[in-house]
């Protein structure tokens, strides 16, 4: 059986940790799993005997070069929140360190023209493996909402009341990135592919709000925001010490953007395609359900 050296960029960022979950549940196939980590930041609940935890300055190159020695196959993605050239130097650095195989997590739902960007930049590299996964909405993204909803019974979101979306559960994601990156490179059927990621069902506001009163066994009621209300909330919501707060203010509300003029309203069934057929996305309650109750117990 072969045995993979996976680099995981970002592992203290929600796709990433649950990337790296994932991982952790295949370590017969793992000879190291490296976390590529921001200088501060720890993830000490991932690290298992055959972890590695590499602090990477994207301004410094050889802080990717030690990261990257000896790896066959990485995760990354497509920060909107992070210079451009910094991605651009990472996938130079893994076609010179002889990186078999890229798994990226595009920004292309957000940024379409900057996305292609990237993605032609990596398919002219020449690296032997590559395979693109856009997200149009995880759901994590409704995170900020938790207090709202179990203190005021409110779920305010400025995306109107018929624009729909299909959060994508993270430890679907999970699942999905651990999948390829174990299939190696001779024969990975997701080589040189580009899968859209969703949530198996279409969920509008009132929907959500609904689906979360059943959860709650509450009333929780949809409030149809403005986009000046929604960013004066997630100004406060947000952790002031948060890197690129202002950055990810704007990311949130492109986000609900789309939604609101429904350019992310769609399902695929391309989990199913990665996962196999008896795999189904988790729809929002099981996410929800355990994100709740761990925070009403709190």
């Amino acid at each position: 059986m072969s045995k993979f050296t996976i680099f995981v960029s970002g592992s203290i960022n929600l796709p990433a940790r649950a990337v790296v979950k994932e991982l952790n549940k295949h370590d017969d196939k793992i000879t190291k799993l490296r976390l590529g980590l921001l200088p501060g930041q720890t993830t000490l609940d991932l690290v298992r005997g055959y972890t590695e935890v590499f602090y990477i300055n994207p301004s410094e190159r050889n802080t990717i070069n030690v990261a990257l020695e000896g790896v066959d196959a990485a995760f990354v993605w497509d920060s909107e929140l992070e210079d451009k050239s910094h991605l651009n130097d990472f996938i130079d650095i893994a076609v010179e360190k002889g990186v078999k195989q890229l798994v990226v997590l595009s920004a292309y739902n957000t940024n379409p023209l900057a996305a292609e960007d990237i993605e032609k930049y990596i398919i002219s590299k020449q690296i032997p493996s590559y395979t693109f996964l856009r997200v149009p909405f995880f759901t994590h993204h409704l995170n900020l909402y938790t207090d709202s909803i179990i203190k005021e019974k409110v779920l305010p979101l400025p995306i109107g009341f018929e624009g729909t979306f299909s959060p994508l559960d993270d430890r679907d994601f999970g699942e999905v990135v651990a999948t390829i990156l174990l299939a190696g490179v001779t024969e990975n059927p997701y080589n040189k592919m580009i899968y859209t990621l969703t949530g198996p069902k279409l969920y509008s506001g009132p929907q959500l709000a609904e689906k979360l009163s059943i959860i709650m066994n509450d009333q929780i009621d949809f409030r149809g925001t403005s986009q000046n209300e929604a960013e004066a909330f997630l100004m406060q919501a947000i952790p002031s010490e948060f890197r690129n707060k202002n950055q990810l203010v704007k990311h949130y509300l492109e986000f609900y953007r789309l939604i609101r003029d429904g350019e992310i309203g769609m399902t695929t069934d391309d989990v199913k395609k990665i996962m196999g057929d008896e795999k189904s996305p988790r729809d929002i309650e099981g996410y929800f359900g355990e994100v709740l109750l761990q925070t009403i117990s709190i």
